[in-house]
């Protein structure tokens, strides 16, 4: 979406003189699906426009999406239609990044400074449809929205900058005194996320998870969803009786990771910590078979 903003503007029209120009009616995010519409108006080969633009797939019989090279099967882990930037970024570099979308990317790890998502001029959520890409659609520049450093902790610049390696990015340094376990380096993508949002998600023991929690939440709920993620997995590669850190972690999220997953080292690290943890055993077949689990998504602690 920023590459199409970016596209628009320097072409003196907006997102929305884009999508009438190819045919495109309604108000929404664009995806791969729409690049043999986009091409003809922006003059960009298919393939090149589709590999640009988030394409919606199935994994292993799921729904998923894929951006930047990676397969995301917890789809609500991204922020599609509530773009988050980080200012600087946008003054100097002039374009969005991939690895923005995700909802646990908190702080820019190259700036060091909380992700922006609110408009400090008329306080209103970003939003794709804007002027320019470091405008608002109020028509006031993006400014960061507190003092640079501020609000950042040790734990949200750990969790963005692993997200920044699996884009491609230059991580700025692990900022995690504590080892954490050496699995974490072999997950996907995908998994790391869920591990995240697992040891993260409940601020109280034995606290109910649903789906319409993870959704629509602010940046300052992903964040503590790293800080406490963080302080668990120290407390876990610490030593600590991995039983007793069972009401804390959502055994779900684990379960979940272990039935749908994009790669096997993902299904292997559940297993494990649902073994370590919680004392569970899965016995389950994958496979040819794994179409009769597809409801096991549905049942959430």
């Amino acid at each position: 979406m920023g590459y199409l903003l970016r596209s628009a503007t320097a072409n003196g029209i907006s997102l929305h003189g884009l999508r009438d120009l190819c045919g495109l009616s309604s108000v929404r995010t664009f995806w791969a699906i729409d690049a043999p519409s986009l091409a003809g108006g922006l003059n960009v080969p298919v393939p090149e426009l589709q590999s640009i633009l988030i394409d919606k797939r199935r994994h292993m019989d799921a729904s998923a999406y894929q951006t930047g090279g990676q397969i995301i099967l917890r789809t609500e882990l991204l922020r599609l239609g509530r773009p988050q930037l980080c200012v600087t970024c946008v003054h100097r570099q002039g374009y969005c990044k991939a690895m923005w979308d995700c909802q646990l990317y908190t702080v820019c790890h190259i700036h060091r400074t909380p992700m922006v998502e609110l408009c400090k001029a008329c306080g209103g959520a970003l939003r794709w449809y804007r002027l320019a890409v470091d405008v608002c659609h109020c028509g006031a520049y993006l400014q960061p929205l507190g003092e640079l450093g501020a609000d950042v902790s040790d734990a949200d610049l750990w969790v963005a900058n692993r997200i920044a390696k699996y884009f491609g990015g230059d991580p700025s340094g692990d900022t995690v005194s504590k080892a954490m376990p050496d699995w974490t380096n072999e997950l996907s993508f995908d998994g790391f996320l869920s591990l995240i949002l697992a040891f993260g998600i409940r601020v109280t023991s034995h606290q109910r998870v649903s789906r319409i929690s993870r959704t629509k939440m602010p940046r300052a709920f992903w964040r503590l969803v790293c800080t406490r993620a963080v302080q668990r997995l120290e407390d876990y590669s610490g030593g600590a009786n991995a039983r007793l850190l069972a009401p804390w972690i959502w055994e779900g999220g684990l379960e979940s990771l272990a039935l749908s997953h994009v790669q096997r080292a993902d299904q292997q690290v559940a297993l494990r910590l649902l073994r370590e943890v919680f004392d569970t055993e899965i016995a389950a077949r994958f496979g040819s078979e794994r179409a009769a689990l597809c409801q096991m998504s549905l049942f959430e602690e």
